[in-house]
């Protein structure tokens, strides 16, 4: 079995939604934000690759789909989203953070060990981190419609720890620190905003991350996805038409 940082941040989130993203393969269409924001993310790819960041940003928005979780919702309008993004990479180079890129896109695929007492998981730890640079720092776009509140910062931590994890089996060495990389979208009175938010993982929060793993992945494997719903559970289920928490037939 693989985990992935999605993975493990969809069944903490809520194990039924886990449930029916990977155990039942049920696909949904991008909401706007999440479908702007991998235009964003390929225009990134592009431009740190040294291409043209607005070739990326249609392709993402314009190109061929390959499956249901490609496609955006109902209603949502590309065209103002390439008008979004071209807003963004036409200041992005004078007005962003600096980066000098060793690897775009980097995937990797590592074994699951405890650092301190050398257990190894059942599992491989695999994803794709989206900039390694040059002094050894990890950077992760995200795009954001505001300044980081917060809100994310579990989910964040999880994220910055897993790759620093990654980073040190690929490399033998701990990362500079985990660079959160926002773009902030603006307004039609606002232009984007950019914001760097820095972490720096230690050998103790390795250890904790990997320990979280192993207790969901202990839980999926025994089950406990399908008929363990969060509190949440309502607000964040993919699939809610057909859900019988969502529609009242069972009680969670």
């Amino acid at each position: 079995m693989n985990l992935s940082i999605t993975k493990i941040n969809t069944f903490l989130e809520d194990p039924r939604k886990y449930w029916y993203i990977y155990e039942m393969g049920i696909e949904t269409p991008k909401s706007e934000g999440f479908y702007f924001g991998s235009a964003v993310h390929e225009g990134l790819e592009n431009y740190y690759s040294g291409k043209d960041p607005m070739q990326g940003v249609s392709r993402a928005l314009f190109g061929k789909k390959e499956s249901l979780k490609e496609e955006a919702k109902e209603g949502v309008d590309p065209y103002k989203l390439y008008t979004q993004a071209r807003k963004i990479f036409d200041i992005y180079e004078k007005k962003a953070p600096k980066f000098e890129p060793l690897f775009v896109e980097h995937w990797f695929e590592v074994d699951l060990v405890h650092p301190l007492t050398m257990e190894e998981l059942p599992a491989k730890f695999v994803g794709k981190i989206d900039l390694i640079t040059t002094k050894g720092d990890i950077v992760d776009h995200k795009t954001s419609s505001g300044y980081d509140t917060g809100y994310f910062d579990n989910s964040n931590w999880i994220q910055s720890t897993g790759y620093a994890y990654a980073y040190w089996k690929m490399f033998g060495k701990f990362a500079n620190s985990v660079i959160f990389n926002i773009i902030i979208k603006g307004t039609t009175r606002s232009e984007p905003r950019f914001q760097k938010k820095v972490l720096n993982p230690t050998l103790d929060d390795i250890c904790k991350f990997i320990e979280i793993a192993d207790n969901v992945l202990g839980k999926i494997t025994r089950g406990e996805t399908k008929d363990y719903p969060s509190e949440k559970h309502k607000r964040v289920c993919p699939c809610p038409d057909i859900c019988p928490y969502c529609n009242g037939e069972i009680k969670s």
